[in-house]
Parts: C-alpha cells; sequence; structure tokens
C-alpha cells in the first residue's frame, strides 16, 4: 500500500501516480530514458542545491516558449525538469510542447474517465485533507527546492500550483477499488497499466 509520504514525492512536478517518469503514452516523441540504476543515483545523491539548479534552469527555459497559457506553460516546466532529470533524449522546443500538451490533455482524461466511467469524485476539502496531512509536512529536499524556485511557499505549491497532481493522488485512492472489482487484480503497478491503457485509448479516440 502507497503511504502518504511516497504519494508526495511520486506526486512532485509533474510525476503523478499514474505516470512515474514514463513519456505520455501516445506521444508521437520517443523518449528514452536513463537507467533505473541513474535514476536511483540521483534520488540518493542530489541535495537541494541540485534540485533548485535543475528547477532554475527549467523554469528560465519555459520563459522562452511564446504565447502559452498559464497552464500549459505549467506543464512545460513539468516537462523540462523530468527531461534534466530523467531524460537521455534532449527535446528541441517543439517535442517539449507536444509532450507537454500530450501529458495535459492525459490528465484532463485520465480525470473524466474517473468521474464519468467509475462515478468517482473528490471535494475541495478531501484534496485538501490529503495535502495537509502529507505533501504540507514534507522535507524532501526535491520538494522544497520546487516550491523555493517557482517563489512559493511549500502550502502555496500544494494547496494552489500543485494541487492538480494532489488531485489525482486522492482520485486515485477512491478509484483503484473499482478497478480491483473490475480486473480481479490487486496489484497496484498492475492496475496502473490497465488504467492508463483505458487513459491512452480514450486519447487516441478523440484524437481520430
Amino acid at each position: 500500500m502507497l503511504t502518504r509520504r511516497k504519494l508526495v514525492v511520486i506526486g512532485l512536478m509533474g510525476m503523478a501516480l499514474l505516470t512515474g517518469c514514463q513519456s505520455p503514452s501516445d506521444s508521437q516523441v520517443e523518449i528514452k530514458m536513463i537507467s533505473e540504476e541513474e535514476q536511483t543515483e540521483i534520488l540518493n545523491t542530489y541535495t537541494f542545491e541540485d534540485y533548485r539548479r535543475v528547477f532554475d534552469e527549467a523554469i528560465s527555459e519555459s520563459s522562452q516558449f511564446d504565447d502559452q497559457d498559464d497552464q500549459l506553460n505549467k506543464w512545460i516546466i513539468r516537462t523540462l525538469a523530468q527531461e534534466k532529470l530523467y531524460y537521455e533524449t534532449d527535446l528541441t522546443k517543439e517535442e517539449v510542447v507536444e509532450v507537454s500538451n500530450q501529458a495535459m490533455e492525459e490528465d484532463r482524461v485520465w480525470k473524466s474517465i474517473a468521474e464519468n466511467d467509475y462515478g468517482v469524485k473528490v471535494s475541495d476539502e478531501e484534496i485538501d485533507q490529503f495535502i495537509t496531512e502529507g505533501p504540507d509536512k514534507s522535507d524532501v529536499p526535491q520538494h522544497l527546492a520546487y516550491a523555493e524556485a517557482l517563489g512559493f511557499s511549500l502550502k502555496e505549491l500544494n494547496h494552489n500550483y500543485d494541487r492538480d497532481l494532489y488531485e489525482k493522488n486522492v482520485l486515485w485512492m477512491k478509484l483503484k477499488p473499482k478497478l480491483e472489482k473490475k480486473y480481479g487484480v490487486l496489484s497496484n503497478n498492475e492496475l496502473i497499466k490497465k488504467y492508463e491503457a483505458e487513459v491512452a485509448n480514450k486519447v487516441n479516440q478523440s484524437q481520430k
């Protein structure tokens, strides 16, 4: 079972519960990740200063993208940060926008399926409670550096800027039992794969 502590880490800067460090499922951009060993090395050795440098660079580079609305800009920052931390592939500006748009659309569809197909909804109060009991107590260097780089307090980051990620975490806790019943599977990873397949199918249909 995932603890709230682990969910905090998973939810950071766009690496939400069901996306992990994977590229968007139907993006035409092929992304090669660094090895699991390299990812683990980063998690084990990066300091606050290391993460702050990464996020400062991502935020600075995001300003070079013209005519982007605030929501897309948020996803661009997330994509750029993930690229710097976990991608072996160097993305062009056009690819960053494509990946970010795809991730934003998948996030919208993910939540839409949960509500429309499974009847799962969460209230603002439930989201706030989840954040208060977990992410607001975080001392994870990556989390703290991200907030500071954006000019937010930790609570501002969690309750406002990254609220969409934690909404997804709360939705998943309600959605998971329904998926267990539907698929006859208890493994969290297997349920993630099956639900991601549902999302990818719906995204593909909408793009035809």
